[in-house]
This record gives C-alpha cells, sequence and structure tokens, in this order.
C-alpha cells in the first residue's frame, strides 16, 4: 500500500483506463527501474540509490530485475527537455500525468487545471471544504511543504507516490531558482520552476500547457484568467487616486499578526487592486517573509481604512472565529475603521481567494475586495459579485453553487 492508504496497483490501472495510456504500466515500471539500477547506482550515495529503488518499486517483495527487464529499458519513458519559468533547462517525462506542488500555491493551481493531475496535497483540506472538491482527492495523502508552515515532506513519502515532476510555484527570481534547485538535488526529480506572480497567470497556464498537454479546459481557463485581469485593470484604472483605500490584514493570534510589504501573500493582489498595505516595516519583518506580531498601538498609527481578516490554517482541524473575535474587542473596536464596521472577512472555501496560498484564485478575490473597498465602481463596470462566484466556481471547481452555498460563501 502507498502513502495514504491506496492500493498502488488499482490505482495505476484506473488511471491507465481513464488515460489510454496505452501501455503495460507495471512492466514499463521494472524496465525503468533497472535501467536505473545498472547505469545510475554507480557514484550515488546510498540515500539517493533508495530513493530510486523506491520510487520504482524495487522495494517491493520479489520484483527482481531480470535480464528480459532489462532488455526493456529501450521502452522506458521518453524523456524531452523543457525551459522552466526560470529559465532553466530540465528533463522531463515525454508525457506527465502524476504531478506534485512543492508549496500549496502550485496545488490549488493545478487542482484548477486538472484534480487527477495531484498524487498529493500539502496540506489536508478542511471537511468544510470537502461539499466543493473532487471526492478522490480527498483520498490523497498530506506530504508536506517544501518551504512555510507545515511538515517538511518524507523523501520516501514522496516518491512512493511516483510523480512525474515536482512544480515549485514561486517567484521567478534567484530566490526561486535556488529553491527549485535545491528541491531536485535532495529528491533526484524534475522540479520546475513555476511563476506565482498574479500578473502573469495566464503565462502560468500557458507554461503548464507546454509541460502537460493543452487541452480544452486549459484553454477555457486562460481565456476566463485573461478576461478577469482585464476586468480588474481596467475598472481601478478609472478610480481616483485620492480615492484609492489602504488595509491592514489581520491574521494569527488575537488579529496581530500580518503579512506586511513585499508579502507574496498579499502584495499582488494589492497592487493589481492599487490599493495599499499599511504594514511597511524595517528591516528583515519588512521583506515580505513571515508573518510579523504588530500592536494595536501601531495600527491605529497606521490608520488604515480596512482591515481584511485571514482565518487561513494548515490545519484541517483547527477552528476559530478571528472576525468576530476582532469585531467584539474593545481594543480593536479603537481602530477607527473597525468601529466603523469596514473590517471584511476573507472568503477561504475550498481555498483562500485572497493570498494564503497565493494562486490563482486572488483573481476572484480581488473582485471579492473590488465590491467591498470601491463598490461604486465595481457597480459602474456591471460587476455583480454573486454572479462572479458563480462564474468561477462554475469554471474552476465545475461546481453550481446553490443559493444558500452562495451566502455562506460571502459571509465567511
Amino acid at each position: 500500500m502507498c502513502a495514504g492508504g491506496r492500493d498502488v496497483g488499482q490505482d495505476v490501472g484506473r488511471e491507465a483506463a481513464a488515460r489510454d495510456v496505452g501501455q503495460d504500466v507495471g512492466r514499463d515500471t521494472t524496465a525503468r527501474a533497472c535501467c536505473q539500477m545498472t547505469s545510475l547506482s554507480r557514484g550515488m550515495s546510498r540515500r539517493a540509490f533508495l530513493r530510486r529503488t523506491l520510487l520504482f518499486g524495487l522495494a517491493a517483495p520479489g520484483l527482481a530485475c531480470s535480464p528480459a527487464a532489462l532488455s526493456g529499458c529501450v521502452s522506458a519513458k521518453r524523456r524531452r527537455s523543457l525551459l522552466d519559468m526560470g529559465a532553466r533547462t530540465v528533463e522531463v517525462p515525454e508525457t506527465v500525468r502524476r504531478v506534485l506542488c512543492t508549496n500549496p500555491i502550485g496545488t490549488v493551481d493545478v487542482y484548477l487545471l486538472d484534480p487527477a493531475l495531484l498524487v498529493g496535497w500539502n496540506f489536508r483540506p478542511r471537511a468544510a471544504d470537502a461539499a466543493f472538491l473532487n471526492p478522490a482527492t480527498l483520498e490523497l495523502p498530506s506530504l508536506g511543504v517544501w518551504m512555510g508552515a507545515g511538515s517538511v515532506p518524507n523523501a520516501e513519502e514522496v516518491l512512493a507516490t511516483r510523480p512525474d515532476v515536482l512544480l515549485c510555484f514561486w517567484s521567478v527570481d534567484e530566490a526561486g531558482v535556488a529553491m527549485a534547485d535545491s528541491i531536485q538535488e535532495e529528491m533526484r526529480l524534475p522540479v520546475l520552476l513555476c511563476d506565482c506572480s498574479l500578473e502573469q497567470v495566464v503565462e502560468t497556464y500557458t507554461f503548464l500547457g507546454e509541460l502537460l498537454g493543452v487541452t480544452q479546459r486549459l484553454n477555457v481557463l486562460i481565456a476566463f484568467f485573461a478576461e478577469k485581469l482585464e476586468l480588474l485593470r481596467s475598472t481601478v484604472a478609472r478610480i481616483p487616486e485620492e480615492e484609492l483605500r489602504t488595509i491592514f490584514l489581520a491574521e494569527g493570534k488575537g488579529g496581530l499578526q500580518t503579512d506586511p510589504v513585499g508579502s507574496l501573500h498579499v502584495q499582488d493582489a494589492l497592487d493589481l487592486l492599487h490599493t495599499r498595505n499599511v504594514v511597511d516595516l524595517p528591516g528583515s519583518e519588512g521583506q515580505g517573509m513571515g508573518m510579523p506580531s504588530v500592536s494595536i498601538e501601531q495600527i491605529i498609527t497606521w490608520n488604515p481604512s480596512a482591515v481584511l481578516v485571514s482565518e487561513y490554517s494548515m490545519s484541517d482541524t483547527a477552528t476559530s472565529d478571528l472576525y468576530h473575535e476582532i469585531r467584539s474587542d474593545r481594543n480593536w473596536n479603537s481602530v477607527p475603521c473597525v468601529a466603523a464596521g469596514e473590517i471584511y472577512q476573507i472568503p477561504q472555501s475550498p481555498f483562500s481567494w485572497f493570498g494564503r496560498p497565493p494562486s490563482a484564485l486572488r483573481l476572484l478575490g480581488c473582485l471579492w475586495l473590488l465590491c467591498r473597498l470601491y463598490p461604486e465602481y465595481a457597480q459602474a463596470a456591471g460587476i455583480v459579485l454573486e454572479t462572479e462566484v458563480r462564474e468561477f466556481f462554475s469554471r474552476c471547481f465545475d461546481r453550481e453553487l446553490t443559493e444558500d452555498e452562495l451566502i455562506v460563501l460571502l459571509k465567511q
């Protein structure tokens, strides 16, 4: 049995039939494994060699590398060179059907494209979100995150899921390239760097098409995301500078942790809306990483025109009601915008709409926040939030929302 309790043989059989791969997966796996044993074992560390054997199933009792299998090396998976979004040349299988993402950003983006591609989560989806997700994906193992909150992935558990590639969604710069290189060196699997920038969402999905193969659904998503980007840009361009708002993002214990200027969790979305984050910190805390703590006194001094509340958690069991905690807190009500009711809870189902993780769903989050902060300009542009939410769930989750579900989502 592989991680998550799924039977590998049955799983592979189902996928082969569903995708019409047209090949004997077991024979191909054995052939590839034996090729790797004979040609790659020399010069490998023991740990790396064990990873290879686990990946190709040689840890299974009774599976031997026979001469017949060795002769099948020529039929092993064909490979091709692909230039990723960080300008790294990576050797990948000719056909990619099994994907693991190194952090939740990519996992959400790949899920929106095709849930069947995923071999695991970085987190366990909350039970409350299960109704919006593909039931088969709820059985996938939670494998952890290579950077950020959550457990560090176990190499053997990752390899047991037999991913064709790992996708590292991050900034396309020296830090992103270094991260992708490091994970590839650790796992001895192809790792492709993908741009997590919201402004580049169309280009990122176009790259996924190059990797995975262009499909009708991919083309629909690309056109849909391009349309929403243009709608947001054109609407925000009409807002006079003197009417632009400022926000404080409340999260963590008591709402007194936040994401500062430069954080990939909020910066792209706020830039798209021409809306300023009041938390611009010096030193290491101002580098956009982590969740620095602040005080009520600082927030009062910054005087944001609105507070956004994020209930994000990597845990599928932890619960909180930070929004109502802040609304009823005497100290928080010393912040003028909170006292005036300018406080909004970021919708989180089935994934965050705004930034944790900062996936393509930020487009929906931006439309949501545009309607909250600039309702007259949204109305003038013909943006009806309920219609936008229904459309996103239909396109991205193949889910037609009921009236009750829509009400609950928008009250989150």
